[in-house]
């Protein structure tokens, strides 16, 4: 990889070892990836967690071995020109009365969260930092970790950024450069299916359907959808976590839509697509029904907001639940940064969700708490696909509507 004078001599040690160790993480990854050189990153959005299932039941000594690594990471100063903002938690800085929210991992990670804020991290711990106000323009250069997320900044935003894992985040975070392959690249930017969308979406949940049926065709290709409405951001926001869940999708195109792609030979860059796939209604209710595992009609939890629910998820829900009240037994969690429930407290809208029964929970969600639950119901796909692995729960997915009135009754009582 060609380097600059300045790259070379951090990575030969000029600026101390661990960011040296980072250099080479970023010279490594493009070495393997056929990068040619290291560009400059504006903005980046990382992890800066201890893993919980390795911080519950282990050794004091091991969860201090993964703080150390974050802590470190964080005694450095992010690059003065970079925007970083951090994904979730595996536990919230809120109290909050499960086993699960251990009040050990809680202190390292508050501790790990002000020596981010030290160096210059933003601690936003959300899952969808778009809508927390890290908003890249177009062409922009990112390191983001969040599959979800990094679609959307490609498709959505039209900014570009590749598929970071922690350690790639971090170095881009404190070097302000990244190794430039993939979705970087304009070449590498046009579609590679096409998908024929003769189903009615009729809501998030709807866009989501279709995210989950194509990414497992597409696995690392760029779809472009057609005979599709302009989605709205809450509809966007689940069409980019679903490709990502289901397939290794980094961007789409929707033509009028994605920045790059005014039409739809735009969005494939003048050539023939590749392949093209139809997405019916039947595929609509195959792609529900695949992700339907529950043997029973009760439920224990009903889950909202993955990724993260924006302002306007969280207003329709306080009011569809005002003067209503949550069944017994049952938890309604809805997980959204702290920065958006804030916003809702000035509102009034979480005061109406919680003399509902309901709470909204920040920095991370249920799933990735692992909070147990015997069955529940949620309106992601993302959710419902990883919370069967990830908590054992049986699960419903179904639009926001059908789960809340589940919530009022505990009970799955079918679509409407």
């Amino acid at each position: 990889m060609e380097l600059t004078p300045d790259q070379r001599a951090i990575l030969e040690g000029a600026r101390g070892p661990y960011l040296a160790q980072c250099m080479r993480w970023l010279v490594e990854w493009g070495e393997v990836m056929g990068a040619r050189r290291l560009v400059r990153c504006d903005n980046t959005h990382v992890l800066l967690c201890v893993p919980n299932l390795v911080a519950r039941g282990a050794s004091a000594r091991t969860l201090e071995t993964f703080a150390e690594g974050l802590k470190e990471a964080c005694r450095h100063p992010v690059a003065p020109h970079c925007v970083a903002t951090v994904h979730t938690l595996f536990v919230t800085l809120d109290p909050l009365d499960v086993p699960e929210n251990d009040p050990g991992q809680v202190q390292v990670q508050r501790e790990i969260a002000e020596m981010a804020a030290r160096a210059g991290y933003l601690t936003t711990f959300t899952c969808a930092p778009y809508l927390v106000g890290n908003v890249p323009l177009k062409g922009e250069i990112c390191a983001w970790t969040e599959s979800s997320a990094v679609v959307y900044a490609n498709s959505i935003l039209g900014a570009r950024t590749v598929r970071h894992g922690n350690e790639s985040a971090i170095a881009a975070s404190l070097l302000g450069v990244v190794p430039e392959f993939g979705v970087l690249l304009d070449e590498n930017r046009r579609g590679t299916l096409l998908v024929e969308v003769r189903a009615e979406l009729r809501h998030a949940t709807d866009w989501g359907a279709l995210g989950y049926f194509t990414g497992k065709i597409a696995g690392l290709g760029i779809p472009v959808f057609d005979g599709v409405r302009r989605p709205s951001q809450d509809e966007a926001k689940q069409l980019c976590a679903a490709l990502a869940t289901s397939g290794g999708v980094s961007m789409f195109h929707i033509a009028g839509v994605t920045p790059e792609a005014p039409t739809l030979e735009a969005a494939f860059g003048g050539k023939v697509p590749r392949e093209r796939v139809i997405f019916t209604e039947r595929d609509l209710r195959e792609t529900y029904a695949a992700l339907r595992n529950a043997t029973g009609d009760e439920i224990e939890a009903v889950i909202l907001g993955c990724p993260h629910a924006s302002l306007r998820e969280i207003s329709r829900v306080a009011r569809w639940l005002e003067g209503k009240r949550v069944a017994d037994g049952v938890r309604l969690w809805i997980n959204a940064a702290r920065v958006t429930r804030c916003a809702a407290d000035e509102m009034g809208f979480t005061a109406l969700i919680e003399a509902a029964g309901g709470r909204i929970l920040c920095d991370t969600c249920p799933t990735n708490m692992r909070i147990a639950c015997r069955r529940l119901v949620t309106d992601g796909f993302k959710q419902a696909h990883y919370a069967r692995g990830m908590t054992g729960a049986e699960v419903i997915v179904a639009d926001t509507e059908a789960c809340l009135r589940a919530a009022l009754t505990g009970r799955w009582m079918g679509d409407e």
